[in-house]
């Protein structure tokens, strides 16, 4: 539905609660079970693919399982997305990069607690589990500008979902963005993660104290989050917004 101005509508703290815990909990599933695919056997072996599969799988999970509550963004560039194409408030933004801060700190947190030491010990380049760190071949710039590419494809398949022209085709979203995000995460694992998640990538620097080149992971994905909605915006909603606001949805 396209509007030249979009009348949000107030609130009630227990949307704004319900809203929030959508996203703690969704971003806290997601570190959880897509991380819990970086995890070695008993063998310390893990499959190249895995990460990509269970990652692009979580994915799907958590937007089956919140989408229809809070659009299950649990990614900092989703939901500025989703604030420069008009699907939520700027009001909402502090609600939703809170829950998703949290959310994936203790998504991360509860995968340490159950997962033996020993498990966790083995990691590539003495880096933790599910941790994003650019390949050693790559300069700074060339990492900055693999993980920006990769944002960007995400960025934009965002403001498609939004897009009036695709609000009949949302129930086949989370499968969407599950082969999306596993595609990419296969194809650029190897490069910088494809982490595309500033929060992603935080939660296991903070836990295991890496900061191995991080601020790639917060540059990136922040510039194609500001960058791709607005040009979207411009020349392909013309101006106009995106589809019905959570907050309409909500009432």
């Amino acid at each position: 539905m396209n509007r030249e101005k979009i009348d949000y509508k107030p609130l009630k703290m227990i949307d704004k609660v319900t809203i929030t815990l959508s996203e703690f909990l969704g971003t806290a599933v997601l570190l959880f079970v897509a991380c819990m695919g970086c995890v070695p056997n008993s063998q310390n072996e893990l499959l190249p693919e895995s990460a990509a599969i269970v990652s692009g799988l979580a994915v799907m999970i958590t937007i089956f399982l919140f989408g229809h509550i809070s659009g299950a963004h649990v990614n900092p560039l989703t939901s500025i997305n989703a604030v420069i194409v008009g699907q939520i408030s700027f009001k909402l933004l502090p609600f939703y990069l809170l829950a998703q801060l949290t959310g994936a700190l203790s998504g991360y947190g509860m995968l340490k607690y159950v997962t033996p030491a020993y498990r966790l010990e083995y990691t590539e380049g003495n880096h933790g589990v599910c941790a994003t760190v650019p390949h050693t071949d790559l300069t700074a710039a060339q990492a900055l500008v693999a993980e920006i590419i990769f944002s960007l494809i995400l960025s934009f398949a965002n403001c498609s979902s939004w897009d009036p022209r695709n609000v009949d085709k949302a129930d086949s979203m989370p499968l969407k963005f599950g082969f999306l995000v596993g595609t990419l995460i296969m194809a650029g694992g190897t490069y910088t993660g494809a982490s595309m998640n500033p929060f992603k990538s935080f939660a296991p620097a903070a836990w295991n104290n890496d900061w191995e080149r991080h601020w790639v992971y917060w540059v990136g994905p922040l510039t194609s989050a500001v960058a791709v909605p607005i040009c979207y915006r411009m020349l392909v909603l013309k101006g106009k917004n995106c589809q019905i606001p959570i907050e309409d949805s909500l009432q």
